[in-house]
């Protein structure tokens, strides 16, 4: 009987529980890939794309620690507490308390069935070691082989990076980031031991690594937005040198994503062009426009990389809405991207719990509009550029680029923006990217904690509060209330490791 310490990082478990669309074109009794076209076809998993720090109904805690969302009292008594929600930690959250989510169950960010980080880890090391591993390959397979590794290299980068930061502190560049935070699992063979937790700067040093390793295989476009193309190799360097604080790099691999693209037209919805397919349904049909009819696929013009994000933050009738701090970055009367997605509607009512009528509510339906995701999108690609280039005094080149995304987002004939201070022209920057980036998922989560470096500033926050009824609670940024704690659940089968079990009622 296999030790079952192994579980998160069985490979074979996963490749038959996620693999859907591999099971789909191999045999029966053949599940083993032997080729390097069976191991490419792993990277095509449904649980790759669509399970990246989401809860088991699409939905993060992670938004819920964050200023983006607001809850009112109905929605947090009733929709979370009396009914029992299967994601109460949304609620707890919100509210900063802690434990956020129940220590003795399976973190679904981590693993649960085929879905979280460390399944689709899996994949990616199948892949890589896969295909190292396999001898006298064609010149055709070489080529193939090569694309798949770094393709799978990429988007285990994207899974350590990112989770380094929500499962560690903020990451602090030029100090101390010694702290211990996931295991980098790279092997394939369940019979060695799971590696000990790598401190937050040993993880960003290897993805770092890696990201260079897979950039010159990539291929110049690829497949499907799944996959990694080459735009996609160097946004992720922009997004890596983002958060460690290099923006000279930021504007350098930004810059080669942007350029990529040739024409913003081909890479941008101009929303001017927008229309609903149903006016007399405007909260739920879809748009329109003379562009393309891909603005709700995976294949949107916007999305280079797709990663899927949340479903169900800030829309009317679920259990949250947009915050007033959110809803007041927006120019009403100019932003496209006010009157096409924050629509007024009914809110939160219930009979329960004494009764609950939220009314007529703002609601953000950008979600059900258009295909969002939580990788990247070529508007982010842009935006991060115009950071580097405001964090290095390059000011009139981060407003040519907000003008450039303007022009796509705002009324015809709305004034473009003109100079500014530095502090001026990056707070319009961040102001865009929290605009522009979906409401839900893990981006402004990470977003605020790199901020906190940012001290003084007007877009840097030590606090975020939010309130429901007459109750205020409380949380700091750079502490572990902005951190996720590996469950008791793994804990329990790695010692090793010297985490201590959580021990607080759920």
């Amino acid at each position: 009987m296999i030790n079952p310490k192994y579980f998160i990082f069985l490979p074979a478990v996963f490749l038959m529980s996620s693999c859907k669309r591999y099971l789909d074109v191999k045999p029966k009794g053949k599940l083993i890939p032997s080729s390097v076209t069976d191991y490419d076809h792993l990277l095509d998993a449904t649980s790759t794309a669509e399970y990246n720090f989401l809860d088991g109904n699409r939905g993060s805690m992670l938004a819920n620690l964050g200023d983006n969302l607001e809850m009112t009292e109905g929605q947090a008594k009733v929709g979370f507490l009396l009914t029992s929600h299967p994601n109460v930690e949304r609620y707890y959250a919100y509210t900063y308390r802690q434990p956020y989510k129940d220590p003795n169950k399976d973190d679904q960010f981590w693993s649960s069935g085929s879905q979280g980080m460390y399944p689709q880890v899996s994949i990616f090391n199948n892949v890589i070691e896969g295909i190292r591993g396999l001898s006298q390959k064609t010149p055709e397979e070489e080529a193939l082989g090569r694309i798949s590794v770094a393709q799978a290299l990429i988007a285990r980068a994207y899974c350590y990076f990112n989770a380094n930061m929500i499962y560690g502190p903020v990451y602090k560049p030029g100090a101390d980031n010694s702290t211990k935070t996931i295991p980098y699992v790279v092997d394939v063979d369940i019979n060695k031991p799971i590696p000990d937790l790598s401190t937050s700067a040993e993880v960003t040093s290897r993805v770092l690594g890696e990201l260079h390793t897979a950039l010159p295989d990539l291929p110049a476009k690829s497949s499907w937005p799944t996959r990694a193309g080459k735009a996609t190799g160097h946004a992720m360097l922009a997004y890596y040198h983002l958060f460690t604080h290099q923006y000279d790099s930021v504007v350098y691999y930004a810059n080669l994503a942007w350029t990529a693209a040739g024409s913003p037209a081909n890479v941008l919805y101009d929303y001017n062009k927008f229309k609903l397919a149903d006016p007399s349904r405007p909260l739920f049909s879809l748009f329109v426009s003379p562009q393309d009819a891909y603005m709700n696929m995976v294949n949107s013009r916007e999305i280079l990389f797709y990663r899927a994000s949340e479903i169900e933050a800030g829309v009317a009738g679920r259990l949250s809405y947009p915050s007033a701090e959110l809803i007041a970055l927006y120019d009403q009367a100019t932003d496209l991207r006010f009157s096409l997605f924050y629509l007024n509607s009914p809110g939160y009512k219930t009979t329960q719990g004494g009764g609950y009528d939220d009314g007529m509510r703002i609601s953000n339906y950008s979600s059900r509009k258009m295909k969002i995701t939580d990788g990247f999108s070529w508007p982010e690609v842009l935006l991060m550029r115009a950071e580097g280039y405001a964090r290095t005094n390059r000011t009139d080149l981060a407003i040519a680029d907000l003008n450039t995304l303007r022009q796509y987002r705002y009324k015809t004939g709305t004034p473009q923006l003109t100079a500014g201070t530095p502090d001026q022209v990056l707070q319009w920057v961040l102001e865009e990217r929290r605009r522009e980036l979906p409401i839900g998922g893990f981006k402004r989560f990470l977003d605020l904690k790199r901020f906190t470096l940012d001290k003084g500033k007007p877009w840097s926050k030590s606090q975020i509060s939010h309130k429901i009824g007459g109750q205020t609670y409380t949380g700091t940024i750079d502490s572990k209330d902005f951190i996720v704690p590996i469950s008791n659940v793994v804990l329990r089968f790695n010692p090793n490791w010297g985490i201590p079990l959580e021990t607080r009622s759920y």
